[in-house]
């Protein structure tokens, strides 16, 4: 990564890809402002606020659009050099019942540390500074490279980025014996502090560290799994010539990705590090995507997400990414089952926020606790700020696809109407999906009013519109989608708890208009 990677905005030029100009189908809203150098913005599945990490060491945390303030600030533990500094956060699967969630940063020392924290016990808004517990660390022979990507994957594993070691440190990437330039597998609900997963690809082999899960990387700064089918993305900074997006598929572990031998499909040898299988060889796995720096501005990639939201059913498996230095971001399709990498296009304008507001240093992309897409701009102290990716018409009804622990779900964006005081009607496609049953229905306390996303069971836009994400599997009833029961009249407006039914047709009714959480298997 660029010793500059942080403050700047180089000039912006086209990418020399098969791209195009999308039509105007999205927007931006900005949902957190005045930050400093924000590197990360992100929300536990299902959960309503915001938290958003700070280079220096802090963690804002917001709930219904408004700062409720530091969620935790570890400053006096951080080294906050140009690539260094609180980098990474991941929430455990559970973290709703066990306020686990996890920090990657550089101590004081410029070394690496993944930790574990709790919430605290009395404030749900804050986490106890005195809860941390060291999972591992890694000496860093320089201040550059440091990666900072943790999450969790559909197999209940943390993945943990390490670059290769920075200035002077490019063969750590294809030795086995470091975990430099390496993505880690690594189980923190066994063992102490960890336990390696028995299927890891290097378990048993003599001089590989067994916690290895892929290599041949130079700083995969961002990398992100898609929550939907595990596969992982990866986007790794290149030198001098050339950025990259790499893939690997879920459970598909011991991958190279060739660096030092190769930067992209640029073919550099093996150099100093010794004998190395040569750049033409099958061992490497080459990039879906590559963005060379001339003519582009690019020079630090930023990985992002595969879309699994509601809000915006056409973008469904598209991957969205960016450069630190042109502020660009581009999205494409990947099928894994063909190895085609589709629809690449240019969405710099169209999501470029709406007035005066401007993104002008992506650092990172973010989910919410319903999946929708954050773009991290962390422009200069005080100027950092974090935008949601919208729909420009909110209009628009469609179904859409996501998942929930391993298991596929349907989620729905349907057309509502107020009905009779607080009953809504929404009608609900369950196309494709023959057979489909409501396997359970959960009551929440939330009004259906405005723009508002409650504990992300259910949001509702300025155009009426219900998006149903993030389902929990729940016992309270399993209705057949062509079971035909009436609403109770004394619920509405008196009861604060909804009457979910599913009416003839797939008809869906909600009572009392507060919130539904609903799963189709």
């Amino acid at each position: 990564m660029r010793s500059d990677l942080f403050p700047t905005l180089l000039v912006l030029a086209a990418l020399p890809l098969a791209t195009r100009t999308s039509a105007q189908t999205l927007t931006t809203r900005r949902v957190a402002s005045g930050l400093t150098r924000p590197l990360w913005a992100g929300a536990p599945a299902g959960d309503d606020r915001l938290f958003v990490v700070e280079k220096g060491g802090r963690i804002v945390v917001y709930e219904n659009g408004v700062s409720a303030g530091d969620f935790l600030a570890i400053g006096g533990k951080v080294s906050k050099g140009t690539e260094q500094g609180l980098l990474g956060m991941a929430f455990h699967p559970a973290f709703a019942s066990n306020g686990t969630f996890f920090l990657d940063y550089t101590n004081t020392s410029g070394n690496t540390v993944v930790s574990r924290w709790k919430v605290s016990s009395t404030d749900r808004n804050r986490a106890d500074p005195a809860s941390e517990q060291v999972v591992l660390t890694q000496n860093q022979p320089a201040s550059n490279h440091n990666a900072g990507a943790i999450q969790f994957g559909p197999d209940g594993y943390l993945y943990v980025t390490f670059g290769d070691g920075g200035f002077g440190q490019d063969c750590n990437a294809q030795d086995l014996g470091t975990w430099l330039g390496k993505i880690l597998r690594i189980d923190v609900d066994s063992g102490a502090p960890y336990a390696v997963p028995p299927g890891n690809p290097f378990v048993g082999t003599a001089g590989a560290l067994p916690e290895i899960w892929a290599y041949g990387l130079r700083n995969p700064w961002r990398s992100t799994i898609d929550r939907v089918t595990g596969d992982l993305y990866i986007g790794d900074v290149g030198e001098n010539t050339i950025e990259e997006i790499s893939f690997a598929g879920f459970g598909q572990g011991g991958l190279n990705f060739g660096w030092r031998v190769l930067e992209g499909t640029n073919c550099r040898g093996s150099g100093p590090c010794g004998t190395l299988p040569p750049c033409a060889s099958s061992v490497y796995t080459p990039p879906l995507v590559t963005v060379p720096h001339a003519g582009t501005g690019a020079r630090a990639i930023i990985g992002g997400y595969v879309y699994r939201g509601c809000a915006i059913p056409s973008l469904q498996g598209t991957y969205f990414y960016s450069d630190n230095s042109n502020a660009q971001i581009h999205t494409f399709r990947y099928d894994p089952a063909t190895g085609i990498v589709s629809n690449q296009q240019d969405r710099t304008a169209e999501l470029h926020p709406p007035g005066t507001q401007s993104i002008d240093a992506v650092a990172s992309f973010g989910e919410d606790g319903a999946g929708e897409l954050l773009i991290v701009d962390n422009s200069g102290a005080g100027s950092g700020e974090v935008y949601k990716v919208l729909p420009a018409n909110p209009t628009a009804a469609a179904s859409a696809q996501r998942n929930g622990s391993g298991t596929n779900h349907v989620c729905y964006v349907t057309r509502s109407q107020p009905i009779l005081g607080n009953l809504w009607r929404a009608t609900v496609d369950v196309s494709g999906h023959a057979g489909a049953t409501v396997a359970g229905v959960a009551w929440y306390d939330a009004p259906l009013s405005g723009v508002f996303l409650k504990g992300s069971e259910l949001l509702v836009d300025l155009g009426g519109n219900l998006l149903f994400s993030d389902f929990q599997t729940v016992s309270d009833a399993t209705v057949p989608l062509d079971a035909a029961l009436p609403c109770d009249p004394s619920l509405q407006g008196a009861v604060a708890y909804t009457q979910a039914v599913i009416l003839g047709g797939g008809q869906l009714e909600l009572c009392n208009a507060n919130d539904l959480t609903f799963g189709l298997y």
